[in-house]
């Protein structure tokens, strides 16, 4: 397991020597929280335990230690989970998990009050690579916790379960839920990823950004695009819901880092 002084990769969310205590998210503040540090390699997956598929008879482990040293599975029969058959996740997902899907959960999770993240149910899917060499679909759900060592932010999964009769194309799928009494889990946000999706906004949306970032005001776009200065402000709005974004500047800042302008 990786000690406690090292970073880890979680898509160049915090630099510890650039950011102070007050610019990371609420879940990654405190005495028992250590800054994140990107790296130009996206090595390290955000689990916080490995998975099994019991009835697939299936299991991956996320930081490569089980087949050799036997030590991830503390709470399972060894002689069972050792007849599984193991999985490695898809290295295009993985990277996408990494520098997209996780630090959207990371955005969404640090506007939750922190009592109230049991309440929310992430629920994903990606690849993974069979030793036969075929892929298939996996659905996770879960939630978001600190590690068990109290220093970064991990997935924790409840359900690990092969899809792959039911989904075949390769887009990734993030659904946030929320339970609420009497309702059950109610979905509260979604987003697809997807290699032919340059970009989760629309193309006027994409224009007006590009505007801003000229440094047009709402006003000077309106006139430019002969729209009313009111749907110019709903299209900045309605852009900054989809990308978790608080204001107009860490919307730009979101839309150059994802190459979208």
């Amino acid at each position: 397991m990786t000690n406690k002084d090292e970073f880890f990769n979680y898509a160049g969310i915090y630099d510890r020597d650039n950011r102070n205590d007050s610019e990371k998210p609420a879940i990654l503040r405190g005495p028992k929280t250590q800054s994140l540090k990107y790296s130009d390699a996206n090595t390290t997956s955000p689990y916080g335990k490995c998975q099994i598929d019991y009835s697939g008879r299936q299991f991956v482990c996320f930081h490569d230690q089980c087949i050799e040293h036997k030590t991830c599975f503390k709470n399972e029969s060894q002689d069972a989970v050792f007849d599984f058959q193991a999985l490695h996740i898809h290295p295009e997902d993985k990277a996408l998990l990494c520098e997209k899907v996780f630090p959207d959960i990371l955005r969404f999770m640090e506007q939750v009050p922190a009592d109230q993240h049991p309440d929310y149910r992430l629920s994903f899917n990606h690849r993974y690579i069979r030793k036969d060499g075929t892929t298939s679909q996996f659905l996770q759900e879960g939630t978001l916790s600190i590690s068990e060592d109290g220093h970064f932010p991990v997935l924790n999964l409840k359900v690990f379960t092969d899809i792959g009769d039911f989904k075949t194309d390769e887009s990734m799928i993030l659904s946030i839920s929320r339970h609420q009494a009497n309702l059950g889990y109610q979905k509260v946000w979604t987003r697809v990823y997807s290699k032919s999706d340059t970009s989760q906004l629309s193309q006027r949306e994409i224009e007006i950004i590009k505007l801003c970032l000229e440094g047009l005001s709402s006003k000077m776009i309106a006139n430019r695009l002969n729209l009313s200065i009111h749907t110019v402000k709903n299209h900045k709005r309605n852009c900054m819901e989809k990308t978790l974004t608080h204001n107009i500047t860490e919307l730009i800042h979101l839309c150059m880092r994802s190459h979208w302008l």
